[in-house]
Formats: C-alpha cells, sequence, structure tokens
C-alpha cells in the first residue's frame, strides 16, 4: 500500500461547503414553495358571505356600473421579490392600458392578502396556490365569471410580454367577451 504523502489525504476529496450550503437553500426553498400551497389549499374554510375586508383598492367602490371588471392581485404575507414583481407589472398593465375605465368605474385595481382575516375565502372561490392575477366579471353587482391569469409567472422575465397579456385579458373581459 502506497502511503500518502504528508499533507496529503487518502480519503477521497469532499464537497466544498458552500455547494452543501447551496443543495441545502435549494432542498429549502423547494419545502418551502410546497408548503405555501399546501397551506393555501389546506386553510380555506368553507365558504361564507364575504364580510367587508381591507383591500387595497385604485378605484372607489361607490361607483355603480351595470358592468365592471375587478382584477385582483392576491398574496399572502409573505412575499418574495417576484411576486412583488407580479404586483408591480400588473398593476402597471392596468394603469396605463386602462386609465379612462379605472376613472369611470369599469375596472377596479384590488391588492388583497388572502391571510388577512376576512379574505381567506378567495384561496377557495378561485382555487389559488400561488400569488396570483385574477380578473373578475361582474354584472349588476354579481360575479357571472372569473379568470385566473397564470401566464403572469411565465412571462416575468418579459415585462413587455407581461403587461401586453395583462392587457388583452383585461380588454376582452370588460368588452364582455364570452
Amino acid at each position: 500500500m502506497n502511503p500518502a504523502a504528508p499533507g496529503e489525504s487518502s480519503a477521497p476529496p469532499s464537497r466544498p461547503p458552500h455547494a452543501r450550503r447551496r443543495v441545502g437553500f435549494l432542498l429549502l426553498a423547494f419545502v418551502v414553495v410546497v408548503g405555501t400551497g399546501a397551506v393555501l389549499r389546506s386553510r380555506a374554510p368553507a365558504h361564507t358571505p364575504p364580510a367587508p375586508s381591507p383591500v387595497a383598492s385604485t378605484t372607489p367602490d361607490t361607483v355603480s356600473t351595470e358592468h365592471r371588471v375587478v382584477a385582483y392581485y392576491f398574496h399572502t404575507t409573505y412575499r418574495c421579490a417576484s411576486c412583488r414583481k407580479i404586483e408591480d407589472y400588473a398593476h402597471r398593465a392596468i394603469d396605463t392600458g386602462f386609465a379612462q375605465e379605472l376613472a369611470d368605474g369599469r375596472l377596479v385595481w384590488r391588492v388583497v392578502n388572502v391571510e388577512t382575516e376576512g379574505n381567506e375565502h378567495f384561496a377557495k372561490d378561485y382555487q389559488l396556490y400561488t400569488k396570483s392575477v385574477v380578473l373578475s366579471d361582474e354584472r349588476s353587482g354579481r360575479e357571472v365569471r372569473w379568470k385566473n391569469l397564470p401566464k403572469v409567472w411565465e412571462l416575468l422575465g418579459d415585462e413587455a410580454g407581461f403587461v401586453d397579456y395583462v392587457q388583452t385579458e383585461t380588454r376582452s373581459y370588460l368588452d364582455g367577451a364570452q
């Protein structure tokens, strides 16, 4: 057997500490993402008529129209940089594409934390499992249809594509396309 020279080890080289930390971090991030989705699905109670709840809106609710669209951004208390970017891009898409509709109340922008007391029902109502942009079509004060915009996650790296997607979907709802 050939002994190791002084200062050398005969044991196989181990991974550098930073590689182990990176793998550990990725595993932790995966568990957090999966766990958040599971919590959102499991925490949604049976639907009861919503009580007034705190939501951020850029349009007053006092405007009464026969047809209006509510554009929601749903989030949880913890929000990562990507989640904040989705809110920013979606808000920008609504503000820049629909100034007149926002002003006359045909379109409302709302930011809702689904973990705030009274807002939990939204997770079940809209089958949310992550931060989401949802359009709600209301006729005479009653929701007649809604649509989750899942491509916002795919388009996160393409601001122009993201804005175009949100504006196209919103325009379709405002025009009443079924």
